[in-house]
């Protein structure tokens, strides 16, 4: 008690004029940051929001263009006759058209191992635990998504259907650039690279090898691109008559 007397007396000396010999800095600011800072972190917060739209809808006018693009090449009818649900349709096609334009690969090949691997069923999983529409081992997607600059997570992640595309493009891209042909990366993408190796090494190996899953999603894609050239063809005639007209 006789503590806070004091205290209480300290203060009415301050106020009643004692307080000259300490002067006391009263911040004009909210404590901890300048004006002009706070004015800056306004802007930039504004700078970020702002961005966020700008990217936004970039994506969705790439995203119309790239279904636009799986229209005309006959992608999205392969993806509506797959039987998926309605509301990933789209979705789809346009990752498999976005995909197979950034690794350089056909889409009608991602088609036709997409038919091969898991007959379009997002959660298809095989006897050796690879998972979704390609087929992608939890292992191989989580080295391919640190590769991309992104954390794959849960290997369920790979039930996604634009997630599992993106990886397993990727890795038949990789597979076709590091064994040369689309048949033995084919092989590669089966059995996995090393085993593949010994497999390509041995031509009774190979020759078995191949005429299996290789042979098979070869004659799938060749199927998908004569089906694809013939619409092209109908789509195109109209036009090449309205020329020579």
């Amino acid at each position: 008690m006789r503590g806070l007397t004091v205290a209480v007396a300290a203060a009415a000396m301050l106020v009643s004029g004692g307080a000259g010999a300490f002067p006391v800095q009263v911040p004009v600011e909210p404590l901890g940051e300048p004006a002009e800072m706070t004015q800056l972190r306004v802007r930039l917060e504004q700078a970020e929001a702002e961005l966020s739209v700008a990217l936004t809808r970039l994506q969705a006018y790439e995203d119309e263009a790239a279904y636009e693009e799986a229209e005309r090449l006959g992608v999205a009818a392969q993806v509506r006759a797959s039987g998926l649900p309605e509301h990933q349709q789209r979705r789809l096609a346009v990752a498999i058209v976005r995909e197979a334009q950034n690794n350089g690969v056909d889409p009608m090949l991602v088609i036709a191992v997409i038919r091969c691997e898991s007959s379009f069923n997002n959660y298809a999983v095989s006897h050796v635990g690879a998972m979704g529409l390609m087929q992608v081992m939890p292992d191989t997607g989580t080295w391919l998504a640190d590769k991309a600059g992104f954390r794959l997570g849960r290997k369920t992640n790979l039930f996604d259907a634009e997630t599992n595309v993106a990886l397993g493009t990727a890795y038949l891209a990789e597979l076709i650039e590091r064994f040369g042909t689309v048949e033995k990366a084919l092989v590669a993408y089966n059995a996995g690279p090393t085993q593949a190796q010994k497999i390509l090494s041995k031509k009774e190996s190979r020759t078995r090898f191949m005429a299996g899953y290789p042979t098979k999603v070869v004659k799938e894609f060749r199927k998908l691109k004569a089906q694809q050239v013939r619409e092209l063809t109908t789509l195109e005639a109209p036009k090449t008559a309205g020329r020579e007209g």
